[in-house]
This record gives C-alpha cells, structure tokens and sequence, in this order.
C-alpha cells in the first residue's frame, strides 16, 4: 500500500492511494497536466489509474474533471449529492451515500460525512487491518461520526487549514472569516492539534497534515501547535510521526 500527496492547499487538492489491484487519484483539483506529471514522476501515466475517488464538489477538489475524463479510463467514484452538483457527466460513474462502505478493485473503501458547505461532502478510509490510512480535509469539526471513522487509523491525512490569529487579522473579507470558522467551514490548527492528540490515544502513528491556506497558515505553525498538544500530555513525539503536505508537487510516498 502507498500513499502520496500531490497538492494540498487553497490553490487545488489531489493525492494518490495504491492498494490491492486500485490506483486511486484522491480528488483533483489541479490541472490534468499537472497531475499527469506528477504521476509520471512515479512512474505512472493517467491511463493507469483506476478510479478518481471525490470528497466534495469545490472546485480546488474537481477542476481537472472536464479534461481529466478524456484521459483516462478511471471510473469516478463519489457520492449521489457530489455527482448531481458536478459541471459535467463522467463516463463511468458509481455513486453512494456517505456512510457506506464498498471495495474497488480489492481496496477496501469506509466513507464517513463530513460537515462542509459542499453537499455529500465526505471523508474516506482506504486500506484494511494495518494499512488503513484516512483521508479527512474540508471540515468545520471533527464530529462524533468522523472521530469513529477515524479511529485506530494507523496513517492518518488531516486538515490543519489556518492559523486563528493570522485568519483573524488576515485580508479576508469578515464574511469569509465566519464561513471558515463556522461549523461547516475548515479545521484550524488549534482543532487539528485536538484531533490528533485524541485520535493518536486510538492508535494513529502517523499524521499528515494537509489543506493549509496559503494566505492563513504556515506549515511551521501548524506542525508547531500538532506536536506542542501532543507533548503537553506527555506523548512522546517519537512514536507519533507528525509531517506536512506540500501546496503542490509530489511528496514523499509513504508505505501504509
């Protein structure tokens, strides 16, 4: 099983999970050619990939869609709501309701909701025993729902998107600063910071923190607030690996 980010931000979000005989492009919200390079530097070309697994409708998790559909045989896979806001119709689809649970190609696929502006927003744990990985941005909170999701996940992709005090003194309009913060809005480092030190008591050895706003966060101040939560109860921060996505370009692929 690997899984790598290939852009994680403001600008577009799209990562790669491969496990049984799947290829799964997680959302793409950058160009085609973009995650065509990306690809290649993989070893990989867009006709190999077997599925495009989508969160939500934003257009940082689907611009490449139009285009990315003429390339590739991959079937789109999302939920009913995702499917019925999308631009475009997609030649192979399958769509399901945020809850269900379903296999692609031998990968074992959870899908939980997630509570965003974006209707049939959801988040997605790939893998099975230990080599889950949970994939989980675009979230005002981490409910109930998505914590169990969650849970026991050794590899975990969670948002960090802002840092409040940058938000709150940043150029963004008071408007956009409530959408953000509200319940169906994104996860600051603060609550990300909570999340990971709650999720690393279930088992979680391994953070990647993802979706950080390039006008309202820094990847130092997020992994800052992860690692100082950790320590105040006395984690040791050698057994929790804590890392960051990059905006764009291919990261270090990790072995689930």
């Amino acid at each position: 099983m690997l899984f790598t980010s290939l852009a994680s931000g403001s600008t577009g979000n799209c990562a790669l999970y491969i496990g049984g005989g799947a290829r799964i492009l997680v959302d793409a919200g950058m160009s085609t050619r973009f995650i065509a390079a990306c690809l290649r530097e993989l070893g990989l070309e867009l006709r190999d990939l077997t599925h495009v697994l989508i969160t939500h409708n934003h257009g940082d998790h689907i611009a490449a869609l139009p285009v990315l559909g003429k390339h590739t045989g991959a079937e789109l896979v999302c939920s009913e709501d995702t499917y019925n806001h999308l631009r475009e119709p997609w030649q192979r689809c399958a769509v399901f309701e945020p809850g269900e649970s379903f296999e692609l190609a031998g990968c074992d696929i959870v899908t939980f909701p997630t509570p965003h502006d974006a209707p049939g927003s959801c988040g997605y744990v790939l893998g099975s025993g230990s080599e889950r990985l949970g994939y989980c941005t675009d979230l005002g909170e981490i409910t109930m729902e998505v914590f169990t999701a969650l849970s026991g996940c050794p590899t975990l992709f969670l948002e960090s998107n802002h840092d409040l005090d940058m938000l709150k003194h940043g150029p963004y309009p008071p408007s956009l600063k409530r959408r953000i913060l509200g319940p169906t809005g994104h996860l600051s480092n603060t609550r990300c910071a909570q999340g990971v030190v709650a999720l690393a008591k279930t088992g979680t050895r391994r953070f990647i923190l993802g979706h950080l706003s390039q006008e309202n966060n820094t990847p130092a101040l997020a992994l800052r607030e992860s690692e100082t939560a950790l320590e105040a109860t006395g984690a040791a921060i050698a057994e929790v690996d804590i890392s960051v996505a990059p905006v764009a370009g291919v990261a270090l692929p990790v072995r689930c």
